[in-house]
């Protein structure tokens, strides 16, 4: 193994364990949270309306750890999209949320195409997101999905924690959220259905940022 490896190597290993000890070792109490029901507080995103709410199971619900969670279709007159959000209050939770990459073949999805890497901006915001396209059957979808610490983007679990300890660092905030977004193939184009996605992440970005920063919704 060459030098900088090994430098790169020892690098990642510290940075794991400034994490880790950060996440978990540090004693300060978090922050209370109380949020505005997910429901309610998403109900219209822009032009979308939700038109249908997806219940999930209450044993998924706690295998998933979740605190809050959306998951539902919304549509306007481009197309129709579903979001899945897994919202977590604290940063023990770091690992409970579930990549599509595993949580879709074990429901018996094909992964068509393996995960594209993009950036997308809006604003000030940079949303840094993977994305697949998944079959079952004859249902195929384009799948779109990141984690979320604070004003930080990315899709994988090791930065996602790195994120987590910097927000409980310096803020004292340990949320972080899952989101994944579909639009279905069958009815759509791949380019199309990128389009749809985009129009319907542009919209619901912004408002999914005011959220993540209530704190206190009681106050």
């Amino acid at each position: 193994m060459g030098k900088q490896k090994i430098i790169k190597l020892y690098l990642l290993v510290a940075i794991f364990l400034i994490t880790t000890l950060v996440v978990y070792g540090w004693r300060r109490s978090p922050a209370t949270v109380h949020k505005p029901d997910m429901t309610q507080y998403f109900k219209q995103i822009g032009p979308y309306t939700l038109t249908r709410i997806i219940p999930l199971r209450k044993d998924l619900v706690e295998m998933l750890k979740l605190d809050s969670y959306l998951f539902a279709d919304y549509a306007n007159s481009s197309g129709q999209v579903t979001l899945y959000i897994g919202y977590y209050y604290t940063a023990g939770k770091a690992y409970a949320a579930h990549s599509p990459l595993v949580c879709y073949p074990s429901q018996g999805w094909r992964i068509e195409e393996q995960p594209v890497r993009h950036s997308f901006t809006i604003g000030r915001h940079t949303i840094n997101y993977e994305e697949i396209t998944t079959a079952q059957d004859e249902l195929k979808e384009l799948v779109i999905y990141w984690y979320q610490a604070g004003p930080f983007t990315n899709t994988q679990v090791y930065r996602n924690k790195i994120d987590m300890g910097y927000n409980k660092f310096v803020s004292n905030n340990e949320q972080h959220a899952f989101v994944r977004i579909t639009v279905n193939l069958r009815k759509h184009s791949r380019a199309q259905a990128q389009k749809i996605a985009e129009g319907f992440i542009s919209a619901f970005y912004p408002k999914f940022v005011r959220f993540t920063e209530i704190q206190d919704n009681n106050s």
